[in-house]
């Protein structure tokens, strides 16, 4: 007996496998469940559940181009960004920043920190996305410093001293 049933299975309407999640179906899944409630999801959890396939969509875009660890990376940082108005939580979890840390990729990953905040990196989101942290080359964290701009309301120590270092 062929049954016939809606389900997330098939997506894109091709009778073959799909292997990964590109955006198109992504676009799809979160359509789906905007329109179609889960039954044993909450409307919140069905948002968060977009979300993730969202960050997934976006991972895989640029997945040839990185390794396992930013591709990690990336997805819990695009998560966290996405949870950063919902919750508490403001830091990422040395979990998440040690696999920046080994990532052979790290100049993607600055890329997608500084495209997160639309190009305009300030210290509070190099210290959320944990960056200086994670960062292995020195000259790549001189010049990341040196196009930060210092625009604070207290002139630390701390960024006083960073901004001696980065004018030498």
């Amino acid at each position: 007996m062929n049954k016939t049933t809606k389900s997330f299975g098939n997506l894109s309407g091709e009778d073959e496998d799909v292997e990964t999640v590109t955006e198109g179906v992504a676009a799809t899944i979160n359509e789906k469940l905007t329109k179609i409630a889960l039954p044993q999801l909450s409307r919140q959890e069905q948002i968060h559940l977009a979300d993730i396939v969202e960050c997934v969509a976006i991972v895989e875009k640029q997945r040839r181009s990185m390794d396992d660890n930013a591709a990690r990376f990336m997805l819990s940082f695009r998560q966290h960004v996405l949870r950063r108005g919902r919750a508490n939580e403001v830091l990422l979890s040395w979990r998440e920043i040690n696999w920046a840390y080994h990532s052979n990729s790290q100049d993607i990953l600055v890329d997608m920190v500084s495209h997160q905040f639309h190009g305009k990196v300030l210290w509070e989101h190099a210290r959320e996305s944990g960056m200086f942290m994670w960062m292995t080359d020195s000259s790549a964290l001189v010049r990341s410093l040196k196009w930060f701009p210092f625009i604070t309301s207290t002139n630390s120590p701390a960024e006083s001293s960073i901004r001696d270092y980065c004018s030498e």
